[in-house]
C-alpha cells in the first residue's frame, strides 16, 4: 500500500476510535441519566425565549419548563432540554418528558434519549470503514517493488 493510503487509513482510524469513545461516554451519560428518571406527561408551566446553542453559534428560541412531582411528592419546575425558534410550545401544554431531579427534563422520545450517541457511533464506523477495506480486500502488487527473492537475470 502507498505511505499516503497509509497515512489515510491511519488518520481515519484514529480520527474514528476518537469519536468512538466520545459515543461510548455519550452512552454511558445517558444511561445514568436514564437510570435515575421517571416518565412523565407534564403541563408546561413556563415558556422562556432564550440564547441555545445551534451549530457553530447560538440562536434564540423557545425553551419550554414543566412541573413534575418527585419521589417524594414535591412540585419541581425542571427546564427540558428542548427548544424552538417558532413559539410551539404554550402554557398548560402536556409534553411527554423523561424527568431525573438531579439534571433536568429531555423530550421522551427515541432521537431525544439517544441520538447524540448514534450520530456519534455512525460517524466513527464510517471513519474505521477505509480500515476494514484495506484489511479486508486484497491488494493488488504494486509493480515498481521487487519481491524478497528476486534475483536478476544475467
Amino acid at each position: 500500500m502507498k505511505s499516503w493510503r497509509k497515512r489515510t487509513v491511519a488518520g481515519c482510524a484514529l480520527m474514528g476510535s476518537i469519536i468512538l469513545i466520545v459515543a461510548i461516554y455519550l452512552f454511558f451519560v445517558r444511561i445514568t441519566f436514564l437510570t435515575r428518571a421517571s416518565s412523565f406527561d407534564a403541563p408546561v408551566v413556563a415558556v422562556t425565549h432564550e440564547y441555545v446553542p445551534k451549530g457553530r453559534g447560538s440562536a434564540l428560541a423557545y425553551v419550554p419548563t414543566v412541573e413534575v412531582r418527585d419521589s417524594q411528592g414535591r412540585l419541581l419546575q425542571l427546564k427540558v432540554d428542548t427548544s424552538s425558534e417558532a413559539p410551539v410550545f404554550a402554557l398548560g401544554q402536556r409534553l411527554r418528558v423523561i424527568c431525573n431531579p438531579d439534571r433536568g427534563c429531555i423530550e421522551n422520545t427515541f432521537v431525544a434519549s439517544w441520538g447524540d450517541g448514534l450520530i456519534d457511533l455512525a460517524i466513527s464506523l464510517v471513519l474505521f470503514a477505509p480500515l476494514l477495506y484495506y484489511k479486508v480486500v486484497p491488494q493488488k502488487a504494486d509493480p515498481t517493488t521487487r519481491p524478497l527473492n528476486f534475483t536478476p537475470d544475467a
